[in-house]
């Protein structure tokens, strides 16, 4: 017996086919941009972190623009006389402190700020270590706290205090201010520096080094009177000297390569004066 054909199931099916088709389609366009996205993020995130973090300190300075390579080597030369230092924090991960001696050929490491805490109640996981192997290694050091622009400066000055034991030959200690506030008014931010400053200077009886970058120093607390603390600022342009006229210390690149550092750049920095100078400034 011949099977009738219905016409109207026929004329039904087409759309169906067409919507089946066009999920189809949708699906195999979203696996391709899925992993078009991901191969894009991999090559420029995931496997940039893995050249940093992984392929060990030779392999730094060919990640480094020839460009910022020539700033670093230039700054080395204007300054030769000067006394030359790093900040380090966990970031760096684990130190080959054996081996941690020269910044550059015949350029010593002179002095080592080493982050202690951050914000109200965090600890640097590695500030301890790290402040035993510079004792052991007699490298002048000291200790700076990231300030959290949000959060309470008396709490935050209290973090750091119960952290960080300062002894005789110690660097003053060190607020370390990047941001802007979001949850406060700048007016507030200024009032709340100045109290972590004087809570610590209560502390350790001397006056704080403040760290920040020159746009800030010029432009957001300008006005705050800092005539008698010492000014470490960050500027990583290709220039002779920083913006800041007063400047102690300058961070200029945080691309620094450092034997004895093998899982990170560090930043270097320049002192304004000699290995005995800077010494003069110490507890």
């Amino acid at each position: 017996m011949k099977r009738r054909i219905n016409k109207k199931n026929c004329k039904n099916e087409i759309p169906y086919k067409l919507y089946y088709w066009l999920t189809g389609a949708i699906i195999l366009l979203s696996v391709f941009f899925f992993f078009r996205t991901s191969l894009i993020m991999y090559y420029y995130i995931i496997k940039d972190n893995f050249t940093i973090h992984e392929l060990g300190n030779g392999n730094f300075q060919k990640s480094i623009k020839i460009s910022e390579a020539d700033k670093i080597q230039a700054v080395f030369k204007k300054y030769k006389s000067y006394a030359f230092g790093l900040d380090i924090s966990q970031h760096q991960g684990k130190i080959l402190w054996d081996s941690v001696q020269f910044i550059h050929k015949d350029i010593p490491i002179s002095f080592v700020f080493v982050r202690a805490t951050r914000g109200a109640f965090t600890q640097d996981a590695f500030f301890k270590k790290n402040w035993k192997n510079l004792t052991k290694k007699k490298i002048l050091k000291g200790a700076y706290h990231y300030y959290d622009v949000n959060k309470n400066s008396t709490i935050q000055a209290e973090n750091f205090i119960k952290t960080v034991t300062l002894e005789k030959g110690d660097l003053p200690p060190v607020l370390d201010v990047e941001d802007l506030p979001k949850k406060q008014s700048l007016e507030l931010l200024k009032s709340g520096l100045i109290n972590w400053l004087n809570l610590v200077e209560k502390k350790y009886k001397i006056k704080p080094i403040i760290y920040s970058n020159d746009f800030n120093f010029i432009h957001h607390i300008s006005d705050l009177d800092l005539k008698d603390y010492i000014i470490w600022t960050a500027n990583y342009n290709p220039i002779e000297s920083p913006l800041h006229q007063r400047w102690i210390f300058w961070q200029f690149t945080e691309k620094g390569v450092v034997k004895g550092f093998t899982q990170n750049f560090v930043d270097i920095n320049v002192f304004n004066g000699t290995i005995e100078e800077l010494q003069k400034l110490t507890l």
